[in-house]
């Protein structure tokens, strides 16, 4: 069926009962967050609800599906997997396929990167990540980043930053935690780099002000980052900080891990994100679309120094790299070999970087417009030189694109879009046609 194709204005009637049944009985903090229709099924780079709507999917299941949903190719190898070994404690009992897709791992991850660890998802893969830290170096604190998002348990939203509500109530009981600016060309406080110093502003910052004032760098035992920020606003830092984080971290012994579980797995151009600068961290997250959108996996990947000398921290939990999700896996990884993905992102970025410009020139309440691969989003302002976020207006546009048949992440600073690595580019310049009658009517119902 031709996408999109809106049939009844979202939510119909039998969405309406779904989320009405939801909502009597679930916790109210998972019903309040909804989107306004109840699934019917997905196909590629589609989404149908059970009122017969059909969207343009520019949300990906935050960025989990990569390569189009309902694969063949991939939902073959799963089954297979679930009937010959049901779930499996990787724990305790491994298969082949752990070893194979471990191996597999490593020798298309920077070549820093010599050992891995099993984790069911991306929040698992962080929380496992800082006990190595920790344990590798002797050392308590962590520096993570504003803006930046780690996941939603305890010890996963006091590292992250992305917006305070995330955290509220936990901070205050989580400890070893620093947080700096995000290197943010569009947003970040603070000024040009000092002369002679590191030529990164966010460096000179940490450099001349934190470890000054505030920490010791032998306290610290390394840097949590993600490559670039992804339901924080798809951000990329600018090309000066790379260089200088890492030699930062080479003075002091800290240890740099890239949280890629959004931007892993090819969306930012790259197989991986650090990639695009050259880096090579000592650890790895990884989740989200590393099962290929089929079955939830994550991984830790790290350096001998960062985890292959001690073997006391326990790891994981019970349905880490089942079976089935070695086989997405590593289904995944050969389609990634197989097919142009990443030649397709970069026509994707590039058609986005032209239609995302045309967006900001022709409205005036657009601050910025970003794409890195397919990072995607929109940041829309009250004025563009006090730089005053309008969160009203951007859920505003979410749903008028919503109600004319495209789904985007109205996220906590930037109307993010990310579409599957292998959309067609006619579908996504379809998108964004859309997008620009969404700005138009909610701009015209906020003058009304």
């Amino acid at each position: 069926m031709e996408a999109p194709s809106i049939v009844v204005e979202p939510p119909g009637p039998r969405s309406r009962e779904v989320l009405a049944r939801i909502e009597r009985r679930a916790y109210p903090g998972l019903s309040a967050g909804l989107t306004p229709f109840a699934l019917a099924h997905k196909r590629a780079w589609t989404v149908t609800d059970v009122d017969g709507n059909v969207y343009l999917d520019l949300a990906s299941a935050s960025a989990s599906v990569p390569l189009g949903a309902g694969r063949p190719e991939l939902l073959g190898p799963v089954t297979e997997a679930l009937a010959r070994f049901g779930n499996e404690d990787s724990h305790a009992l491994v298969s082949e396929l752990t070893a194979r897709f471990g191996e597999r791992l490593l020798e298309v991850a920077p070549a820093s990167l010599t050992r891995y660890d099993i984790a069911l998802n991306g929040t698992e893969a962080i929380e496992i990540a800082i006990k190595l830290m920790r344990r590798s170096t002797g050392r308590p604190v962590i520096i993570g980043f504003h803006g930046s998002y780690h996941g939603e348990s305890t010890l996963t939203a006091a590292l992250g930053a992305e917006a305070a509500e995330i955290s509220r109530g936990l901070r205050g009981l989580v400890g070893g935690f620093v947080h700096v600016p995000y290197p943010h060309p569009y947003r970040s406080p603070l000024r040009d780099p000092r002369p002679g110093g590191s030529g990164d502003a966010t460096v000179d910052y940490l450099r001349d002000h934190v470890l000054f004032h505030a920490l010791d760098p032998s306290e610290v035992a390394g840097v949590m980052i993600e490559p670039v920020l992804g339901s924080g606003g798809c951000v990329a830092p600018p090309d000066s900080f790379w260089p200088a984080l890492t030699q930062l971290c080479a003075e002091h012994g800290w240890l740099l891990c890239a949280d890629e579980v959004k931007s892993g797995m090819g969306r930012s151009g790259h197989l991986f994100a650090v990639e695009r600068w050259g880096v090579e961290p000592d650890l790895m997250c990884l989740g989200k679309a590393l099962g290929g959108g089929a079955m939830p996996i994550g991984a830790v990947l790290g350096s001998e120094r960062a985890i292959g000398g001690f073997d006391d921290v326990p790891t994981g939990s019970t349905w880490a790299w089942l079976p089935a999700a070695c086989a997405a896996a590593m289904t995944t990884l050969d389609l990634f070999e197989r097919e142009p993905v990443l030649e397709n992102v970069g026509e994707l970025e590039r058609l986005a970087s032209a239609r995302l410009g045309e967006l900001r020139d022709r409205f005036e309440r657009i601050g910025e417009v970003r794409a890195t691969g397919c990072f995607m989003a929109i940041e829309f302002v009250r004025d563009r030189e006090t730089k005053e976020r309008d969160p009203e207006l951007q859920d505003a546009v979410a749903a008028e694109a919503l109600r004319r048949g495209v789904i985007a992440d109205s996220s906590t600073t930037s109307l993010n879009i990310q579409p599957s690595l292998v959309m067609p580019g006619e579908a996504l310049e379809r998108a964004f046609e859309i997008v620009a009658e969404a700005i138009e009517a909610a701009l015209a119902a906020e003058g009304s």
